[in-house]
């Protein structure tokens, strides 16, 4: 039972580590595909994005020999109209250059792969989408086709349509349209100094990536006065696990979720396999004369031992058939957790994942109790009663120690994940998320932005409604071109720019400490900026509300400073940021409503959009997107969860079955004490006290640990609960409390049993 459950953890977990590692790693040329990564070394310190000048992927093609093919990619876009003709569909995508499509394998079903994209007018959809619109692929195929974004919009045509990005991939785009459109789109804003695209390499065979890097280094900087971006590569199969960066150089990432877990594995099978060991050495009294016998009758101690390993190898093949079965019954459920497609295929390289797990296993459950079996000698064992030996005493208690320690560990993570995602769900972000609707509406042009808010704010159940284009979950726009009086000049800031609408500041309940908020009671107002108070402090103003600056060579007026609010994780500190106002690019419309009759009002909000637009808009509360930056850590909290009980009841599995055999081997010792006049609780402390030692030893042992780890992953957020005491004594007294339940069950029944039953053959 302990090997099976432990092995249906450890194939639950491979089969989630293996999709994490294969994450981007399908594509043929995988190992030569490369992501172009930029290092910005601002005042406030390095920064390192995947973003890079729109112009980059052409003059690396251009001006780089070990650079075979180059692709232009834009941001991800998620509101993109399309209109056929009969259906109206919002879709999200990129716009690609033509050499996208063949570094990356996304399979055609229908065009002409090396050429979809080779006209400025031209579409790719994946097949989902070509359904949609057309019904299937083959109608799709040379079909005109619509678009609009903003107040971009052309008609395109449709050369080809790909399978669905799949499960490995990190972001599925239902359409890639022509790069060379995008540069047109961005007009002037396509320069050296403005990073709004993402560029992706194919190199040559036998490229020195150091050397590259080392030539690159100067690339922008050379084509950008007064630069002080450093751009690099880093191998695009390694952007999903390796994202973290610190100082510019990669720190991690997804990849240390990877090792965690992959370790967690490892301690709970080895829990299971230290259970099996411990109870195979325990009872070995019970096998003693057969080995006795077998020893007299001219059995070598090879073939003893071969005898043993033969026996583990049955029976850890066997509490691998029991896994295997687990594990095609909770994979609904595990998937479900994870929010990850998962299965166990038997294909020749899971079966060879499951030889290899069922190998190591049965070396580990059967090397030491085959060796300690293997040994004993014939007259030995037949003249007296085997006993354990204090080596074998200690191992056995240390092995307990290691057990628990383990248990204690995830014990401590557990509480401690919990506690901070308990944290981040009450921390004040500095507006009110509730009630907060979040409607993209991109296809929506600027001019009828004003009139869809005043629609919406009508609606009985709306108290306000107002648009900006930040997300609000993460960065989205920050900028060099702010300047004042006083600035050094070779000092580069970095200023997060958000352009929003009237009423934006009352919508979302942002606090005012000085000023003003923008008002069309005083005229024109995109002259205006407000600054949050890192922006304030970060130029140094004291009196900041009147003050001028610059911004992009035109002189603006601070009107008012708001309090500080979060908009990126609370892993990270609230960076400098300006609002100004511009109601045609503030696309992101936010409508607070009323905590009663919400449905109805969501329908009629709903019903504006969809009256416009022909489809019904995604709608989303605030507070959703904003947990939805956590969601890997809920999923490590969940999992953590499942696996933290799954250890726990394995090493508390192995402390039953010690608990049941020192009651049965000591049971006319106890029987002889009842007898004497000792009471239950007498023999309860008797049969106890050394388990709960071990347990305790196990618990101080590892608080320093648990500390440490703990301590480690609560530095990764800038801001952070507490760690405090009770979490760890709390932890302990869980632990012990759990132990002596087990250990007591056994223990009152040895004390509980009648001695006459235990002596009546002496």
């Amino acid at each position: 039972m302990g090997l099976a459950l432990g092995l249906t953890t450890v194939i639950l977990i491979s089969l989630w580590v293996k999709d994490e590692l294969s994450i981007n790693r399908y594509h043929e040329h995988s190992d030569r595909i490369y992501s172009v990564m930029t290092n910005h070394d601002n005042s406030g310190g390095m920064v390192t994005w995947n973003l890079t000048p729109a112009e980059m992927p052409e003059a690396m093609k251009a001006d780089l020999p070990q650079v075979e093919k180059s692709a232009g990619v834009s941001p991800f876009i998620k509101g993109m109209a399309f209109d056929s003709g009969k259906e109206k569909i919002e879709a999200a995508g990129f716009f690609v250059d033509q050499d996208y499509l063949e570094i990356f394998s996304h399979e055609f079903i229908i065009g002409n792969q090396s050429k979809a994209l080779s006209g400025i007018n031209s579409i790719a959809l994946s097949e989902s989408l070509a359904n949609a619109l057309f019904g299937s692929p083959q109608n799709a195929i040379g079909k005109s086709l619509k678009w609009q974004v903003f107040d971009f919009g052309n008609e395109v045509e449709v050369t080809g349509v790909y399978r669905d990005f799949g499960s490995l991939d990190v972001e599925k785009p239902e359409f890639l349209m022509a790069y060379p459109f995008f540069l047109q789109m961005l007009g002037d804003g396509a320069h050296w100094d403005n990073y709004n695209s993402s560029t992706v390499l194919l190199l040559r065979e036998g490229t020195d990536i150091a050397a590259f890097n080392s030539q690159i280094a100067d690339f922008i900087k050379e084509r950008a006065e007064g630069s002080n971006v450093t751009p690099f590569v880093q191998l695009f199969a390694d952007t999903y696990l390796y994202g973290t960066y610190e100082g510019g150089k990669v720190a991690g990432g997804r990849i240390n979720y990877v090792w965690i877990f992959s370790g967690i594995a490892l301690f709970i099978l080895l829990i299971a396999c230290i259970n099996f060991m411990n109870l195979s050495t325990a009872r070995s009294g019970a096998r003693a004369k057969e080995i006795g016998v077998k020893k007299s009758m001219g059995a070598s101690r090879t073939g003893i031992f071969g005898q043993f390993m033969v026996e583990s190898l049955v029976m850890t093949f066997l509490a691998l058939v029991i896994a295997i079965l687990a594990v095609y019954l909770l994979q609904p459920l595990f998937s479900q957790v994870t929010l990850k497609q998962l299965s166990l295929d038997m294909n020749v390289e899971v079966i060879f994942i499951l030889f290899g797990i069922w190998v190591f296993t049965s070396l580990i459950v059967g090397i030491y109790p085959s060796l300690y079996l293997s040994r004993f000698k014939p007259v030995q064992i037949m003249q007296i009663n085997l006993k354990g030996s204090l080596g074998e005493l200690i191992a056995r208690k240390g092995l307990v120690v290691f057990q628990f320690g383990i248990s204690m560990l995830l014990i401590i993570g557990v509480v401690v994940i919990g506690k901070q995602m308990n944290y981040i769900q009450n921390q004040n972000l500095g507006y009110d998320q509730s009630h907060l609707l979040k409607i993209p509406s991109e296809s929506i042009p600027k001019s009828q932005i004003n009139t869809v808010l005043d629609q919406v704010k009508a609606i009985p159940g709306v108290e306000n409604a107002s648009s900006l284009t930040h997300p609000l979950v993460g960065l989205a726009s920050s900028t060099i071109g702010l300047s004042w009086d006083g600035k050094n000049p070779n000092e580069q800031v970095k200023f997060e720019n958000i352009t929003v609408n009237m009423g934006l500041i009352e919508t979302m309940d942002f606090e005012l400490v000085a000023g003003r908020s923008f008002s069309q009671e005083y005229g024109e107002e995109k002259a205006k900026l407000i600054l949050n108070e890192s922006a304030v402090e970060t130029i140094g103003f004291e009196e900041p509300v009147g003050q001028m600056v610059n911004l992009w060579g035109d002189d603006m007026e601070i009107i008012g400073v708001i309090k500080d609010f979060h908009f990126e994780s609370l892993k990270e500190t609230v960076k400098p940021a300006f609002l100004k106002y511009d109601p045609g690019f503030a696309q992101n419309i936010l409508v607070r409503i009323q905590s009663e009759n919400q449905p109805e009002t969501i329908a009629e909000v709903t019903a504006i959009f969809q009256n416009l637009l022909g489809q019904k808009p995604t709608v989303s509360f605030m507070d959703e997107s904003y947990q939805a930056l956590y969601l890997q850590e809920q999923r490590v909290s969940a999992l953590a969860e499942y696996f933290g009980i799954v250890a726990i009841f394995l090493s508390c599995l192995g402390l039953f079955g010690l608990a049941a055999f020192t009651a049965e081997s000591r049971k006319k010792e106890i029987g002889v004490r009842k007898v004497l006049g000792e009471s239950i609780g007498g023999i309860l402390n008797l049969i106890t006290v050394d388990f709960i030692k071990l347990v305790a030893i196990a618990i101080l042992t590892t608080l320093p640990l648990g500390w440490y780890f703990a301590n480690s992953w609560l530095e990764t957020y800038a801001y952070q609960t507490n760690l405090s005491w009770w979490v760890f004594v709390g932890s302990g007294l869980l632990l012990i409390l759990v132990a002596l339940m087990t250990v007591g069950f056994q223990a009152y029944k040895a004390a509980a049993s009648n001695p006459v039953h235990s002596l009546r053959n002496d």
